[in-house]
């Protein structure tokens, strides 16, 4: 049954190097990742291992499978942005294990705030993909990036730039295309407004790095549940699972 767990082998030659040196907790992080999908092997972790075969589908993916479904030479406008896609009532962004290192690495370890999910009177207003995002177990446990009381991104500077970049989250990163996991289709999320075509050799790099974004986060997401099945002493040991809101499953 584990051994049809792809996730478990290491698959990421797809994506290409960070723009930055990485910080220690992320380098530590990416050696906890061997050790980690070695446990998923063994006996010891037989119930962790049977608990993410029935929850998640573990299979990485490569920007080969998906079909981009943006319009050709479509990429955002950000200097031009008019709704700034770091606010409003869906500009939530959750956290990945690999996005908190960054930040420590980075000194914004004040910008990893834990949230209660929305009450359930407000939904409705929520877009499908938050209101997803919040019912599954990534929505209920993970940090998000802080917010004022205006619901915008407090790492918004007042020139309108991001202030963690380059160390920003995944999901920031790929925004606004965006993964229809079903239909293997990278898409142009409806919440950026602010879109520009560029001929098509400046095009290309920009549309693969957005592309490649989107494959980069998805699969972050299921390391993550790895992570969080078989490398709690690990993750306490580098300062990251005191940002959770929630213990995953018990082991033996």
């Amino acid at each position: 049954m584990v051994r049809s767990l792809p996730i478990l082998q290491e698959r990421s030659s797809t994506l290409e190097p960070a723009p930055f040196a990485k910080g220690p907790c992320e380098r530590a992080l990416d050696e906890l990742w061997p050790t980690a999908r070695a446990r998923v092997w063994t006996l010891r972790y037989w119930r962790e291992s049977l608990h993410l075969w029935r929850r998640f589908r573990l299979r990485p993916l490569s920007l080969g499978q998906l079909r981009i479904a943006v319009p050709s030479g479509q990429v955002p406008d950000c200097d031009a942005c008019t709704e700034v896609c770091c606010t409003g009532e869906n500009a939530v962004v959750s956290l990945r294990f690999r996005d908190m290192a960054r930040l420590l690495d980075a000194g914004l370890e004040a910008h990893i705030v834990m949230v209660c999910a929305s009450a359930p009177q407000d939904r409705p207003k929520h877009s499908w993909a938050r209101r997803e995002a919040e019912a599954s177990v990534f929505g209920r446990s993970f940090p998000v990036l802080a917010r004022d009381a205006t619901g915008t991104c407090a790492l918004l500077t007042t020139e309108r730039s991001c202030g963690a970049w380059p160390h920003w989250p995944l999901s920031c990163a790929r925004y606004p295309f965006a993964l229809d996991l079903q239909r293997k289709v990278i898409f142009w999320a409806r919440g950026c407004g602010s879109p520009t075509v560029l001929a098509p050799g400046e095009a290309a790099p920009r549309v693969r790095a957005l592309a490649l974004a989107v494959v980069e986060a998805y699969n972050e997401r299921l390391r993550d549940a790895v992570l969080l099945a078989v490398a709690r002493p690990e993750l306490e040991a580098l300062g990251l699972w005191r940002f959770l809101r929630e213990p995953p499953p018990r082991g033996p």
